[in-house]
């Protein structure tokens, strides 16, 4: 009997954990530009063969050696981009740690990985489930698929460990991936903070919600022109204007512009609150009036509830948001991925249906040293605190100013300051317009003018914004959601295999809690590098939590 070859044994190897990279390698043929040179003790080494030189990929001396050197450079991260495969003993020492929770390894060229299978034993690299191998993927595929599987609460930073001779063999396919991989740090950075700071609050508020959100009943009609009111300095020039348009459309207030708009005797036809703070109980201090529909988001304060007889409910992008309108009750989606309450109202338009939307007080900037319009919720605040030493005018400067990316321009005679924040809201409204095909009519004001492109989606028609039937009573639901939970492996480590051995309704439910994960890691960073524990606890307090509104 034959002893298998080194190809044989890697492939097999291969196939146990990604069967299809392991047909697509079984079916490749080994790349011609690839040389198997050895190292001074003998280690077989890959290096490209080209016309005028040869590019070797490990250190001919002690490659072993080297390889240590990449585990001490890249310590401290949870998830590893190795970028480029090589002979694999730059990932060796972090596949010999516990410490790293997943390992994604990109190679350009299945051929490459073909002749390297063929002359080097891989299998301890192979066969570890912390690792994901990516193939001859484009970088925009490599981009989503981290997108979906890098969670920062679980796996704490993300680095990319560039195999240096193989991003120069690459050309421009490493150079796009790293600009891609970057992208998405930034992306998942914004997206971890906000988790981090408000992950409790969103399962909390949600599971007290439930009653009320059982037994909601409102409905808002098709729509084709609408009026979008922010609380910015400007909608007090605007208001003018939306006073002989009004009755031309449907207004859709933000909730920190509700109070100038009451101030100034106008009446939305609807109210939209996204905020899971308390805070946002300020904007209706003034009272809101009793047939406007309060539209919000399932993660608002309970007390916002009790404001209106006509509460309207919505899912965002909070997991457990998604979750509960897939397996309870079906809820309109509004996208909420902005930010800010604004970039929810166009969404909310869009799904109405409207062909023509008007921004009014959207500023993205705080013009002339002012941070709102007036008789929005902080003049009030403000005018309670005001001394003789500290003026209204001073602490709203003083409110702009603690931010620590302020950034200030002279417009037309006068300081117009704004924040990478704000910016952040302005581009991110910018690209979500870019596919719709609705007129955006943003009014003149002192603000940062939207910069709109000719759009690229297609005529969407109208759609009623109601909630479906409840598929039971909201009690049966947190039950069987709260048996689930129970009923959850105890996470162990490594978090990446226990992770893949989860089948479809066991991650599902964890999906729910890991913004509340990233709150729990936020405030609890030493004991960062034990994931398990940290799922442990998460899984325990949201136990608490969900049997605590059960037996209320």
């Amino acid at each position: 009997m034959s002893t298998p070859s080194i190809l044989e044994r890697n492939l097999l190897a291969l196939s146990a954990n990604h069967p299809e990279l392991g047909r697509l390698i079984t079916h490749s043929e080994s790349s011609p530009t690839v040389r198997i040179i050895e190292s001074r003790r003998g280690l077989p080494l890959p290096a490209y063969s080209g016309a005028d030189r040869q590019i070797q990929l490990h250190s001919t001396v002690d490659p072993v050696k080297e390889g240590r050197r990449f585990y001490e450079n890249y310590a401290g991260a949870g998830y590893l981009v190795f970028l480029g495969l090589g002979g694999g003993y730059q990932i060796q020492p972090f596949v010999e740690s516990a410490d790293i929770s997943r390992i994604i390894v990109v190679e350009k060229d299945p051929a490459f990985v073909r002749a390297v299978l063929e002359h080097i034993d891989m299998r301890p690299i192979l066969m570890d489930q912390r690792i994901r191998f990516l193939v001859g993927e484009p970088p925009e595929r490599i981009k989503a698929f981290l997108l979906s599987d890098y969670l920062p609460a679980i796996y704490g930073d993300l680095k990319t460990v560039p195999l240096r001779p193989s991003i120069e063999a690459g050309g421009r396919y490493y150079t796009e991936l790293m600009q891609a991989i970057q992208d998405l740090i930034g992306t998942v950075a914004d997206d971890y903070t906000v988790q981090a700071q408000f992950g409790k609050k969103w399962y909390v508020n949600t599971l007290a919600n439930l009653p009320v959100v059982m037994n909601s009943t409102v409905t808002v009609k098709p729509v084709r022109r609408t009026f979008i009111t922010g609380a910015g300095p400007s909608l007090e020039s605007q208001i003018h204007e939306l006073r002989n348009l009004r009755e031309t459309g449907f207004l859709i207030a933000s909730d920190t512009s509700l109070p100038a708009l009451l101030s100034y005797n106008v009446k939305p036809d609807l109210v939209i609150s996204i905020d899971c703070q308390l805070v946002s109980y300020h904007h209706f201090l003034h009272g809101l009036p009793e047939q406007i529909p309060l539209l919000l988001d399932l993660a608002s304060p309970p007390v916002l509830t009790r404001l209106s007889k006509h509460s309207a409910f919505f899912a965002s992008n909070h997991p457990l948001s998604l979750y509960l309108s897939s397996h309870w009750r079906p809820l309109p989606y509004i996208d909420t991925s902005g930010g800010n309450v604004s970039h929810a109202a166009v969404s909310l338009a869009l799904f109405l249906g409207a062909r023509e939307i008007y921004l009014l007080g959207v500023d993205f900037s705080y013009p002339e040293g002012k941070a709102y319009c007036r008789n929005s919720y902080l003049y009030p605040l403000f005018r309670s605190q005001e001394s003789r030493l500290g003026p209204l005018e001073s602490l709203f400067l003083s409110f702009i100013l603690k931010n620590t990316t302020i950034m200030r321009d002279r417009v037309q005679g006068s300081l117009r300051y704004t924040t990478r924040p704000l910016i952040g809201y302005k581009e991110r409204l910018e690209r979500y317009l870019r596919a719709s095909d609705a007129q955006v009519i943003p009014l003149p004001g002192k603000g940062v003018p939207l910069e709109l492109e000719s759009s690229g989606g297609g005529k969407s028609p109208g759609r009623i914004l109601s909630a479906g039937a409840p598929k039971s009573d909201w009690r049966v639901f947190l039950k069987n959601y709260l048996t689930g939970l129970q009923a959850l492996p105890r996470p162990a480590s490594p978090i990446s295999r226990y992770l893949y051995e989860l089948n479809e309704d066991q991650r599902s439910l964890w999906v729910t809690l890991y913004p509340a994960a990233a709150a729990f890691r936020e405030h609890s960073p030493r004991d960062g590098d034990r994931e398990h524990r940290l799922l442990g606890r998460v899984r325990d307090w949201s136990i608490e939590i969900a049997r605590r509104f059960l037996n209320r």
